[in-house]
């Protein structure tokens, strides 16, 4: 089929497997950073609606340098990638194609796709606050400027802020009160860290359950999937979404205490 590529946003990204030998002109071919057991069954489905095959590629790491050193060459028809970043750095690196598709215009709001077709957003994640049910009141926190209180100093925890998640969170930052304010946001939040930022944020939790700290950052899957796994219980968490403060109109935190 003809080549065409645009880069859609997703919620996960991991691991890389080559595609050898696999490629045909009828087929499709998608390098993703999602695991192939979260995505072949979709494909699947594509594939016995439409007769069209679907061959993914799965991406841990590299994908932007792997597309650059295929370059014209590159088997790629459609990448699945996850955060912002990612998709504008394999945009600006000259990689993608503009895509219009009336279908994809109606159903996808525009503020979640790039103006020219470029990349369509599929998915999103909340980056939750989540805190000890003992130690920390549910009306104690209702935005992520808070964290900045000294009543947290030594009470926050949280994974590397070179994370691609917490990269995206500190974006958000800059997007509703602007590079300086950011930058003081990022200090008083680091001031108030009861550890170096580590490990990932199922880790955050666990810290939070064995005491290490009262209140952590989070994608809030993770809590989910905690919570339906007894090996791996929060405990006595609970989990809020906070609201930036300074949006208008103001919405209110959607907190749940009863974890």
């Amino acid at each position: 089929m003809k080549r065409s590529r645009f880069f859609s946003l997703i919620a996960m990204a991991v691991g890389l497997s080559v595609l050898a030998g696999t490629v045909s002109a009828g087929d499709v071919n998608v390098y993703s950073y999602r695991k192939p057991k979260l995505i072949d069954p979709m494909f699947a489905v594509f594939t016995q609606k439409t007769g069209i095959k679907v061959n993914s590629v799965y991406a841990k790491k590299g994908m932007l340098e792997r597309l650059q050193q295929e370059g014209s060459n590159s088997p790629a028809d459609l990448v699945f990638t996850v955060d912002i970043g990612r998709l504008k750095d394999i945009q600006n690196a000259g990689l993608t194609q503009a895509v219009q598709s009336d279908a994809l215009a109606r159903d996808i709001p525009a503020q979640f796709r790039e103006p020219n077709g470029h990349w369509f957003g599929l998915t999103s994640r909340a980056r939750i606050i989540v805190s000890s049910k003992d130690r920390v009141g549910a009306s104690d926190i209702k935005s992520y400027e808070e964290l900045t209180n000294s009543r947290w100093k030594g009470r926050i925890c949280t994974r590397s802020g070179k994370h691609p998640y917490m990269v995206a969170l500190t974006a958000s930052m800059i997007v509703h009160h602007g590079s300086a304010n950011a930058k003081a946001w990022l200090s008083g939040l680091k001031a108030n860290l009861a550890r170096k930022p580590q490990g990932n944020d199922r880790a955050q939790v666990k810290a939070i359950k064995e005491g290490v700290c009262d209140v952590a950052i989070i994608n809030h899957y993770y809590m989910s999937k905690m919570l339906k796994d007894p090996k791996h219980s929060p405990g006595q968490a609970f989990a809020c979404f906070p609201q930036p403060e300074g949006l208008t109109p103001p919405l209110p935190p959607r907190c749940a205490h009863e974890y």
